[in-house]
């Protein structure tokens, strides 16, 4: 009897919604637009610019946030030889290391420099930097018109997940199916040293192990147990992995634990939980066992390249590309291993459309340029797979009955999508591998991969505006306060020290920001639609 009361209430909950337009939410209303997105019927296949002005010849500026390839000049070159044919333009492209992120990209975008395109995404501050109007807004007219094959596929539920405040500032990648879940690679000459094998290395605590055994016990060699950075950290496997804490790549703070809340129903604020207190006390008892040197703070590199280098013992890094990553090491002749450590219970969400892509900045001088070219790598397929993956048969071999790639003789001198996140094709290529143990860890991925009807969030954005005083403080809270607790720089002093951020945190409001972001999210018509599909289903 209930469930028939709540399939009911479910349908009849829909059908109001879609009958009144669905409304509008706080968070973030729809674009109304004359054109559908999604829509290939009304792109030329042939030329989807033979519509576009592009008689003057033009060199556009493009940043990404990644290390750079080996290869990749000779790359851009021959990129830049169908860009021209095709649109009469070249790129120039600059690269800035994920550990020098805090301090260059703030620089790139202050403005005086030529300046066209640049890498966005949630972890990268995407909606703070649109609260501080460093991008242009990307009003469907000009996405139409600039990037038809874009605007073509993608659907409007990815626009939606780059709204702030109804407005779309990014142009995502144009597939999201990928699971962006993380794991250790392990040097095991090292793990081996310390009496550790493959089978030894099965959950978090395994790996914790790991490190406190290697410690700084190798420090005479220029190595460390995990050679961490303020930027390049340990989050993904300390906490996000580890407790299988879920957001849809929202940077609001808040978090639903899968394991604990597998409906989703009870969201809470990471850095006054348990999950996150049991992480500090983690990365003070590493500190102490000299897991990464003392002024790791001032670390420019990232903990990949400190791997590949010689100087971190272990490192993280993707599963559903690991084959890439670790065919490059075993090619400079280093013993690696990727390991699958998740809990017992745990679900992967599938990437966020939020959680790569391009923006143009918005004092850039040809916009309508920089968005044509963005469209050019982003959707033929030819430039994107050369961009993303260096030379076929070189770089990368591809196998088109799988859609899938496998490492190049050269695959260390250029990775597969070592860089092009924000630019994925739709048909973007799933590495292939006869590596048993990462066969097994995307087995385990894909199986027990959250669905899209089970996550209701998909497109939810709060937006702070009514709380803006206490989300200011927060935020500069936060921005203060974690990379030292990071760090375990507190060392004994990190309960305490843990103890008055809270209080701050709670002195600047964070009872009514949290309060705030109930009422949006109870309140999002999204939300509605969202659950009472969900039911309708079941």
């Amino acid at each position: 009897m209930k469930k028939t009361i709540a399939l009911v209430l479910a349908a009849m909950m829909l059908m109001t919604l879609l009958l009144s337009g669905c409304g509008d939410s706080t968070e973030s209303s729809k674009v109304s637009t004359g054109a559908t997105t999604g829509d290939t019927a009304n792109v030329d296949p042939n030329n989807p610019y033979a519509n576009l002005d592009t008689s003057k010849e033009v060199n556009l500026i493009m940043y990404s946030v990644a290390d750079e390839p080996l290869d990749m000049a000779e790359i851009l070159k021959m990129a830049n030889e169908r860009i021209k044919t095709a649109l009469n333009a070249t790129l120039e492209m600059y690269f800035i290391p994920s550990a020098e992120f805090n301090v260059k990209y703030p620089l790139v975008l202050a403005g005086g420099d030529q300046l066209d395109l640049i890498y966005t995404g949630n972890y990268r501050d995407y909606r703070n930097y649109v609260e501080k109007a460093s991008f242009m807004e990307l009003t469907p007219e000009f996405l139409q018109t600039n990037m038809p094959q874009t605007w073509a596929t993608l659907p409007e539920s990815a626009w939606e997940e780059t709204y702030v405040d109804g407005k779309i500032y990014m142009v995502p990648r144009n597939t999201a199916e990928i699971f962006p879940d993380r794991g250790p690679f392990v040097n095991m000459d090292i793990a081996e040293k310390y009496g550790f094998t493959a089978d030894d290395i099965k959950t978090y605590d395994d790996f914790k192990k790991l490190l406190l055994a290697i410690g700084d016990k190798e420090s005479g060699n220029g190595m460390y147990a995990y050679y961490q950075s303020s930027t390049s950290n340990f989050q993904e496997l300390g906490w996000r992995y580890r407790f299988n804490l879920i957001n849809n790549q929202a940077s609001d703070y808040v978090y639903y634990c899968q394991l604990d809340d597998p409906t989703f129903e009870k969201p809470f604020f990471l850095y006054t939980s348990e999950y996150w207190k049991t992480y500090i006390q983690d990365m003070a008892e590493f500190a102490a066992a000299g897991c990464w040197p003392s002024d790791s703070i001032s670390n420019t590199n990232s903990i990949v390249t400190l791997f590949e280098n010689g100087q971190s013992a272990t490192s993280r890094g993707n599963y559903y590309n690991g084959i890439t990553m670790i065919q490059g090491y075993r090619d400079k002749g280093m013993n690696v291993e990727l390991f699958d450590i998740f809990p017992e219970g745990y679900r992967p969400l599938r990437d966020s459309f939020l959680g790569d892509g391009y923006a143009i900045p918005a004092f850039c001088t040809q916009p309508e340029r920089a968005a044509q070219v963005l469209d050019y790598i982003k959707c033929d397929k030819e430039t994107n797979f050369l961009l993303a993956g260096g030379v076929e048969g070189r770089h990368y071999v591809y196998d088109e009955a799988t859609n899938s790639v496998s490492p190049g003789p050269e695959a260390g001198e250029y990775e597969f999508d070592g860089w092009a996140w924000g630019i994925r094709h739709v048909d973007f290529p799933f590495p292939s591998t006869d590596d048993a143990r990462i066969n097994a860890a995307n087995e385990h991925l894909k199986n027990s991969q959250i669905k899209d009807e089970e996550w209701p969030y998909w497109g939810f954005q709060f937006s702070p505006t009514p709380v803006s005083a206490e989300w200011a403080v927060i935020s500069a809270l936060i921005t203060e306060y974690q990379p030292s607790f990071d760090l375990g720089m507190f060392g004994d002093k990190t309960m305490e020290t843990y103890d008055e951020f809270v209080k701050q945190l709670q002195d600047a409001g964070l009872e009514k920001y949290m309060e705030d972001r109930k009422s949006t999210r109870l309140n999002s018509s999204h939300l509605y639609i969202s659950y009472a599909v969900f039911c309708l289903k079941k």
